[in-house]
């Protein structure tokens, strides 16, 4: 059984790039905002369920790695790896990869809330929603985790 989950699949486009010749870094993150609305999709959260049940969610937190400049019309891949979730948090690592050959280009891990968009408040996944959700959890739980996971920003050199 896989444990991939597409969410993104498309060519770099024109207004993606920037004066210096390639993808511009806030194209990136546009990439994988795209990818967390899909993964929304997998999970059952279409635009039809999130109107009829007045939830949706919320990005809380992003920690974003530029690994290779990306050019003009370069095929990208995202997958997703659900690495842990409770009743109301997702935190999810995407992979962006080259479409050709499978080159890790970024990554991007965040951290989404489930909210409830008439109280304006964050509010427990409804059952169809977590039971999506921890059938996803099952399958991608054998996985590896990604090297990156759980990296934060910090300079190599020592304090004084």
């Amino acid at each position: 059984m896989t444990t991939e989950l597409k969410v993104f699949d498309g060519p770099v486009l024109p207004e993606w790039i920037d004066y210096n010749g390639h993808m511009n870094d806030a194209c990136y993150v546009l990439v994988f905002s795209r990818a967390i609305d899909e993964f929304m999709l997998q999970i059952g959260m279409d635009e039809a369920f999130r109107t009829e049940y007045q939830v949706s969610i919320y990005t809380m937190q992003s920690m974003v790695h530029y690994l290779r400049e990306v050019s003009l019309g370069e095929p990208l891949q995202v997958e997703a790896h659900l690495l842990e979730s409770d009743a109301k948090k997702l935190r999810v690592f995407f992979t962006m990869r080259h479409g050709d050959n499978g080159t890790e280009l970024a990554a991007m891990e965040t951290l989404l809330l489930h909210m409830d968009m008439a109280a304006h408040r964050a509010a427990p996944m409804l059952p169809d929603t977590a039971a999506r959700v921890e059938a996803l959890q099952q399958r991608q739980d054998s996985a590896d985790w990604p090297a990156l996971a759980g990296r934060s920003i910090a300079l190599t050199r020592p304090r004084s």
